[in-house]
Order: C-alpha cells, then structure tokens, then sequence
C-alpha cells in the first residue's frame, strides 16, 4: 500500500515578539466595485485581442513565408525552363546557319578563299609565292584566288595542290613567313561552343540572382 504523504500544516497569521502580525495569507477579494469590475473586463479584453493578434501576426508570416518559397521554386523552374528554350532555339540556329553556309559554298566555292586572301593583305604582299592547298579546286575558285591577290597587292606566283584528305570546302594557304587556313566544321563547332559557353555562363548568374533574392536573404 502506497503511503500517502501528509500535507504540512501552515499557519495563516504568523505573530512576532510583541504580538505583531509578522505574514498573513493573502485574503481573496470577494466584492469590487463597479469600476473596479470594468477595469478587469478592460485589462481581460485587451489581453485576449492583444493574443489574437500575435496569433494573426505568426500566421501572416507563416504564409508570408510559404508564399516566398512557393515563389522561389517557381521562379527557379521558370528560369530553368527560359535556359532550356535558348539552348533548343541556338541549336536550332546553329543547324539552319550550317545548312545555309554549306549551300553558299556550293554556289560560291570560291568566296571564302577570295575573302581569306583579301584580308591577309600586308601578309602576303612581298612574299614571292604562295602555295593553296584545297580539295578539288576547279578553275573558279583558282582565278578568284590569282585575282583577289593581286588586289591584295601580291605580285608571285600562286602554286595549287589537290589535297582530297581535306574537308569540302576547306583550305590553306601557305607563304614563307606563314600560313592561314579555313574549315567550315571547325568554324561551326567554334561557334557551337562559344554560343554553348555563353549560354551557360548567363544560366549560372541567372541562378545566383534568384538564389541570393530567396528567403531569409
């Protein structure tokens, strides 16, 4: 059996030496007055509208703070979703550009030798021979070439050699002091890979922005 403890007694009214009261119990106010009354209503109702409001407050910020994530996760599916169309509408570009370019090259083989020989201008001026190097070069494309280096102020002789390990369209032009080439693919993929890069780049400072904007920060 469970022995149950007893409660100590204590005295209401404790007496000093003397007789005086030394601590008496706090006596429970039984009757207020009407003022009295009104204030405790007063002081009671402020109390609970004050609660209530803490309580809207932490519940506002709760959705203040679920909205803000809501928010950060769309925002960053959206910004993943912007980096995913430029990336198909480059490759799209890029495929329509190559295209294009290769069926200039069949209408104007001769263009990008002409344009190649035009801008090495003092490069090739005193030198006395120069020697291209092409895959199935015809007729055109050598008269262009003799012309545009004598526009470009080279006076020598032009050497062609017939290189079928080369790609279509592609070139070389070899001087004494230097050389200068041309391939298309290599062009398109140097392309391919800066628009690439570019893409990437913008896509990781898109990702930071929307990072540091989220909550908390």
């Amino acid at each position: 059996m469970t022995a149950v403890p007893h409660k100590k007694f204590e005295f209401g009214t404790v007496f000093g030496d003397g007789g005086h009261v030394v601590a008496q119990p706090k006596r429970e106010k039984k009757a207020f007055t009407p003022e009295e009354v009104e204030a405790i209503r007063a002081q009671a109702y402020a109390e609970g509208e004050n609660s209530a409001m803490a309580r809207a407050q932490m519940a506002q910020a709760a959705a203040i703070q679920d909205l803000a994530g809501s928010a950060q996760q769309g925002l960053s599916g959206l910004t993943q979703a912007i980096h995913a169309h430029k990336q198909a509408s480059v490759q799209l570009a890029l495929v329509c550009a190559q295209k294009i370019a290769a069926e200039a090259l069949d209408r104007f083989p001769q263009a990008p030798v002409k344009a190649a020989l035009e801008s090495l201008g003092m490069e090739i001026e005193k030198a006395t021979r120069l020697v291209l190097l092409a895959r199935d070069a015809d007729d055109a494309v050598k008269a262009a070439a003799e012309e545009a280096a004598m526009m470009a102020g080279f006076a020598g002789a032009i050497q062609f050699r017939d290189t079928p390990q080369m790609p279509k369209g592609a070139f070389e032009i070899v001087w004494s002091d230097g050389r200068a080439s041309f391939d298309p693919q290599q062009v398109f993929d140097t392309l391919s890979q800066a628009l690439n890069e570019a893409l990437e780049a913008e896509a990781y400072h898109a990702n930071r922005v929307s990072g540091s904007q989220g909550p908390g920060h």
